[in-house]
Formats: C-alpha cells, sequence, structure tokens
C-alpha cells in the first residue's frame, strides 16, 4: 500500500520526534523539511526560501513516484492545498497526526526546549494550525492535545498500526 505520515502542528510542536519514533517503529524513510531548510543554509550561508520550497517539493515528488511509504516530516498546515494533488494522483493513502496543543502550552514547550520566537511566527503559525484544523478536520487520522501529548509517541504508533490494518 502506498502512504504516507504527516502532519499538522504549529512550529515546534514535536513532529520531529514522532517522525524519529515512527520511523524507527516502521522502518519508514523520513523527508524532513528542516533537514532540507538546514542544507539550503549550508549551501547558500542563507535561507533561500525559494530554494528551499523547490527541494522540497522535488524530493516530496520522487518519493511519490517511487511508491514508498513514508513520513513527511513538515507541517501540512500552510501548504496542504499545493500538496494534496500530488498526493492524490500518486494515489496514496494519507495519514495525518495533528498536534492540537493550546498556545500557552506550545509557549511552555518552546520555552522548554530554548526556542526564541525571534520573528514573531509563532502565534501566526498558532493562528494557521487553527484555520486549517476548521477546514480539514476530516483529514485527520489522530490528534494529540495537552492532556495526552506526553504519551504521543506510543498514541501516535497504536493509531497507525490500527489504520493500517483497516487499509488492508
Amino acid at each position: 500500500m502506498k502512504y504516507l505520515v504527516t502532519f499538522a502542528g504549529p512550529i515546534g510542536s514535536s513532529k520531529s520526534p514522532i517522525a524519529h519514533y515512527l520511523s524507527h517503529q516502521f522502518n519508514l524513510p523520513i523527508l524532513s523539511n528542516d533537514v532540507i531548510r538546514t542544507e539550503v543554509i549550508e549551501d547558500l550561508s542563507f535561507l533561500d526560501e525559494e530554494e528551499f520550497r523547490r527541494r522540497a517539493r522535488l524530493r516530496c515528488l520522487d518519493l511519490l513516484k517511487s511508491g514508498q511509504a513514508f513520513i513527511f516530516d513538515a507541517s501540512v498546515d500552510r501548504q496542504w492545498q499545493n500538496i494534496e494533488a500530488n498526493i492524490q494522483q500518486s494515489q496514496y493513502q494519507v495519514f495525518l497526526i495533528s498536534l492540537d496543543i493550546s498556545y500557552p502550552f506550545l509557549k511552555k514547550i518552546h520555552a522548554d526546549k530554548k526556542y526564541h520566537d525571534t520573528t514573531g511566527r509563532l502565534l501566526s503559525n498558532y493562528q494557521q494550525h487553527q484555520d486549517f484544523l476548521k477546514q480539514f478536520s476530516s483529514l485527520i487520522s489522530v490528534s494529540i492535545n495537552d492532556d495526552n501529548f506526553k504519551n504521543r509517541l506510543s498514541i501516535s504508533a497504536n493509531a497507525l498500526t490500527q489504520w493500517l490494518k483497516q487499509q488492508r
């Protein structure tokens, strides 16, 4: 079965830890936007957003063409309408993990990680996630919130296991 696991959630909401856990549990490769972003910065000595988007798009398309199941470690909140057609055209099923944590909880996670919102994007990014939820909540396979956050890894793995059984 052709499927991908991806995320909806604000910056710093725990997408990568879940992606790496699931990668280990299900032996799935990860396509990571963060890694591609870092690569562009290392190659060009600055973040060229256009180059980052080009590389990310091409790598995603390559994986979709391969037919291989994979984890897309990125938030689809801001780009769903751009990638949805490619996913459907490639006949992939999507398992979407939504990180629906409150804004105060998100700010606490950022403080714990020593993240600094130097660009002021956190609130805007959080609001984009809320907008995504209003429009696309039917796509969500499993939701992580403030109350179950500490169990996010096992919740995600168990939900993916059940979803895969249903897809057979």
